[in-house]
């Protein structure tokens, strides 16, 4: 089950000084209702999209799920907010199409894209996976 969340004020407190993850309370995620080796995940919706690790929810304006900026939810209490977000309707449409589980599965290519380019940083492509990812911070939970 996917479920469209806001992230609270005290979440974005705890993370400001990690340059990837913007700080947008406006900012919808998506909540997958499956943990992925433990661990909860919240992976945004954002527009202006320029790569492939995406779901796209509307391809022609570059909006879709971007699995590049996804973030741990550690403490749901408090880091979720009660208030529930409005989504554009064609997007909202192809949500309605997408399963948690093709969410897991793309979320578990990606952490393991992310692992590979953190083997040989010194590769160019790889160094910007690794600088432009909130995976970053949240290694502990990969």
């Amino acid at each position: 089950m996917l479920n469209v969340i806001f992230l609270t004020e005290k979440f974005y407190r705890r993370y400001k000084d990690c340059p990837e993850i913007e700080q947008k309370t406006s900012r919808p995620y998506i909540r997958v209702g499956v943990l992925i080796d433990g661990v909860l995940w919240a992976i945004p919706m954002r527009s202006n999209i320029n790569h492939e690790h995406t779901i796209w929810t509307d391809k022609a304006n570059k909006c879709g799920i971007d699995f590049t900026k996804a973030v741990v939810i550690d403490n749901p209490a408090e880091y979720i907010s009660s208030i529930k977000p409005h989504i554009r309707p064609n997007e909202f449409e192809v949500l309605k199409s997408i399963n948690s589980y093709t969410i897991e599965q793309k979320m578990r290519q990606y952490i393991k894209k992310y692992k590979k380019a953190k083997q040989h940083i010194n590769i160019s492509r790889n160094r910007n996976i690794v600088k432009f990812s909130t995976l970053q911070y949240f290694e502990d939970y990969i």
